[in-house]
């Protein structure tokens, strides 16, 4: 006597269900000793490619030897800024590394200061100095670096894929001891 299936699964059913719902079910048929359903989910899993883990995108994706040509900040309404002379000021104290500032100068980096990272940058420049400072707030590191930065009318739009308050960009260096490429953290 053929015994008539208790449920309403079919191939094509399950073909359009999601993994991990397919293979919720094949668990409990499993479980439940329901072979029919076991292995017509089996039967689809190994019919669909093989998941891979997906890479996380971490906005970091910079190689080693790499250079900063451009930091962006968030920084409402100048926080912090402070006019220096002939058409110069310096951009309040960031939390970044001081290695990497000290290679942005040798290649002419920007720097430039939005309301949010959504608006163009309001104050911008070339980095010309830079200064360790006091973090005026509370913070892991309480001081930071603050840019001298020959001010320029050209706005940036924002750079950086972090979800921080700072964008960094990032260039190769060619061969020949120039910039190759620009990319974005």
């Amino acid at each position: 006597m053929v015994k008539t299936p208790t449920h309403t699964y079919t191939p094509e059913v399950l073909a359009d269900w999601e993994r991990g719902k397919l293979e919720l079910l094949r668990d409990n048929a499993r479980r439940l000793g329901a072979e029919d359903v076991l292995q017509m989910c089996e039967r689809e899993l190994a019919r669909r490619v093989p998941q891979t883990p997906r890479k996380r995108q971490t906005g970091s994706e910079h190689a080693e030897g790499d250079v900063v040509t451009g930091y962006h900040f968030v920084c409402a309404r100048g926080r912090g800024v402070t006019e220096s002379t002939d058409g110069r000021f310096w951009s309040g104290s960031w939390v970044v590394a001081e290695r990497n500032v000290r290679e942005s100068l040798k290649y002419g980096a920007h720097l430039a200061l939005h309301e949010t990272k959504a608006e163009p940058s309001y104050r911008q420049g070339e980095i010309v100095d830079y200064r360790r400072s006091p973090r005026d707030m509370i913070d892991k590191d309480n001081e930071g670096i603050e840019f001298l930065v020959q001010e320029t009318g050209q706005s940036y739009d924002w750079v950086g894929a972090g979800a921080g308050e700072k964008g960094y960009q990032w260039s190769k260096r060619s061969s020949r001891g120039g910039l190759a490429r620009k990319g974005s953290e």
